[in-house]
């Protein structure tokens, strides 16, 4: 069996390799987007709109228009951000960008600072409120305040758990898939 030379195809043995960095997205996010954010105080639109994409892929237009209409670049929010004194002020440097609500600014904050901020997410969510957790806000998160109070809860709850915050927002987010998948399989 022949094997094709990449050279000859016209792909590059490193690009793939780099390529290859991406596919496991989470892991570029959280091994080198974040560490480098956190070293430099800088994000680059790339590494910015990848936190986006992994998020919520379809509004990757939007908060790009969002940035647009405000005047800013990735660069000019990010370094905001690193800048900002409080979580709270973190939260509320994201917010006025056209698209990126609490959501989205919870899954860049949890890039930037995994041992502060958590993703917000329904399904998180779902099995926490299910838990009727001390301190958890009564409804799902809708205000900087509500947020930092489901952070609170979260990261109590992985202490408790033996675990870091970002492995306790992805094994509650695997609770949820795996509860919803046996409904369906036994309603069949």
């Amino acid at each position: 069996m022949m094997c094709a030379d990449t050279m000859s195809t016209g792909l590059d043995s490193v690009e793939l390799a780099e390529c290859l960095k991406l596919y496991d997205i989470e892991g570029y996010l959280f091994d080198q987007v974040g560490p480098r954010f956190r070293d430099e105080d800088a994000m680059e639109p790339f590494d910015f709109f990848a936190i986006v994409s992994w998020k919520s892929n379809r509004t990757k237009t939007k908060i790009k228009k969002g940035l647009d209409d405000a005047g800013k670049t990735v660069q000019e929010l990010m370094t905001e951000v690193a800048q900002a004194e409080t979580s709270r002020d973190q939260v509320e440097v994201l917010l006025p960008v056209w698209g990126i609500g609490l959501a989205m600014a919870s899954a860049i904050l949890t890039v930037c600072y995994p041992e502060t901020f958590t993703v917000l997410d329904y399904r998180a969510w779902d099995v926490l409120e299910g838990a009727s957790l001390q301190g958890l806000p009564e409804h799902y998160p809708v205000t900087p305040e509500e947020y930092l109070d489901y952070c609170a809860v979260c990261r109590q709850l992985a202490e408790q758990a033996g675990m870091s915050l970002r492995k306790l927002d992805r094994a509650l987010w695997a609770m949820s898939w795996r509860d919803g998948l046996r409904k369906l399989v036994q309603s069949s």
